[in-house]
């Protein structure tokens, strides 16, 4: 009897979840989750130990791939509502006016969303190729200034560019050349909100779920089976770890240089083509991936180029992952390099399109100013597409 009940309590008992850890400096832990190792921290058991790890030392966690179908969109949540804290989540909206909304999502039945916290919004979703990648193209693309509505009458999609005035459950209100637009949300739009609107603070911990929703917050409890994930609009949500895809955190003690503006920006063309630098995408516009990894964070530039940043106080070392960018395939030969007050601190050598994502660590403590170099490599300047993915200046 007693070894039935053991055996019944360990097949009831599920496995503990397979994760890998990226730490700040770029180091890779992989194991076992293993739930609180105390105030701010975390346990993974790797290779027969276990390794505590604060929270403000790690960039990563992601757990093992989900075996289950990919996550698709549910029927009763007909949005997809992206915030400007890096939240996105399936919703359908209750009700609001000109100064939030009122969502429901797959984990609230009811959350209050102030109006300038929406970065985006967009109805329909796969259901309409045409909306989805005029929305896609408006979000690459965001304006400065001008908020964005995008409307899908007769087999097209029109784009009025303005300012979202109210937003509420049956329809909102943009102005448009100086006169107020009504629309109907039982009709097929999307809204792409001006990125020089309010920003919050970076989040300290954006949380991905296997649902295909990812809230951003501060997480304010940790148990071996779940943490609690406090949001800005203060709703405290409670994740399961086995919904859990992956975790991003940030810290004081991390500086992404995608949320600095460079002190300047050099650029040698080898052609006739001028290619800007990118934040957050691709030098050609597109979401940043190396091989098999993708990046929300970095910066894609094309041979050559120089990106000069000036380095706060406190800062001693440069980490990111660097490479060609995977939508050119195999094409791509270049060399990273990375100067400290003109000091070279980082050479990658020759990196083409067939490497994989290279880890980078240089010390640059005590500089004033650092050069992020991409030069020509041995096949002139083609398909020189090159990532600096999560570029970042650690204390």
């Amino acid at each position: 009897m007693t070894v039935l009940l053991v055996a019944f309590l360990f097949a009831t008992v599920p496995p503990a979840s397979a994760v890998r850890g990226v730490t700040t400096d770029g180091q890779t832990i992989e194991g076992r989750w293993s739930g609180p190792g105390g105030e701010g921290q975390i346990r993974i058991e790797a290779g027969g130990s276990t390794k505590v790890l604060r929270l403000d030392e790690l960039l990563s966690l992601r757990w093992q791939a989900s075996q289950t179908a990919p996550a698709s969109q549910p029927q009763s949540l007909p949005l997809l509502v992206r915030l400007k804290d890096g939240s996105h989540v399936w919703a359908r909206l209750l009700g609001g006016n000109s100064d939030r909304l009122e969502l429901e999502t797959p984990w609230t039945k009811s959350l209050a969303v102030p109006l300038p916290s929406l970065a985006a919004i967009c109805q329909a979703g796969a259901q309409n190729q045409a909306l989805q990648g005029a929305f896609d193209q408006a979000w690459a693309d965001r304006k400065p200034d001008e908020d964005q509505l995008l409307l899908f009458r007769n087999d097209r999609v029109t784009t009025l560019r303005g300012a979202l005035e109210s937003l509420g459950a049956d329809g909102g209100s943009f102005r448009w050349r100086d006169r107020s637009v009504p629309f109907a949300v039982q009709k097929t739009f999307a809204v792409v909100m001006a990125v020089g609107r309010s920003t919050p603070p970076p989040a300290q911990a954006i949380c991905s779920l296997r649902d295909g929703c990812t809230w951003a917050g501060q997480i304010v409890g940790i148990e071996a089976d779940s943490l609690r994930l406090r949001l800005n609009m203060g709703t405290v949500l409670s994740l399961p770890i086995e919904q859990m895809s992956e975790i991003r955190f940030r810290s004081d003690r991390v500086l992404f240089l995608s949320d600095l503006t460079p002190a300047k920006y050099e650029f040698e063309p080898f052609g006739a083509t001028r290619w800007p630098y990118r934040v957050n995408r691709s030098v050609a516009n597109r979401p940043m991936r190396i091989g098999d990894q993708s990046f929300d964070q970095g910066i894609g530039v094309h041979s050559r180029s120089v990106l000069t940043y000036d380095v706060p106080q406190g800062f001693r070392q440069l980490a990111a992952t660097i490479g060609i960018d995977e939508a050119v395939g195999s094409q791509g030969n270049v060399i990273f390099r990375v100067l400290a007050d003109g000091k070279e601190v980082f050479n990658s050598g020759p990196v083409t399109g067939c490497d994989a994502p290279r880890p980078l660590l240089a010390t640059i403590e005590g500089a004033r100013q650092i050069h992020l170099v991409v030069e020509y490599g041995e096949d002139l300047d083609i398909g020189d597409q090159a990532d600096w993915a999560d570029v970042r200046l650690i204390k």
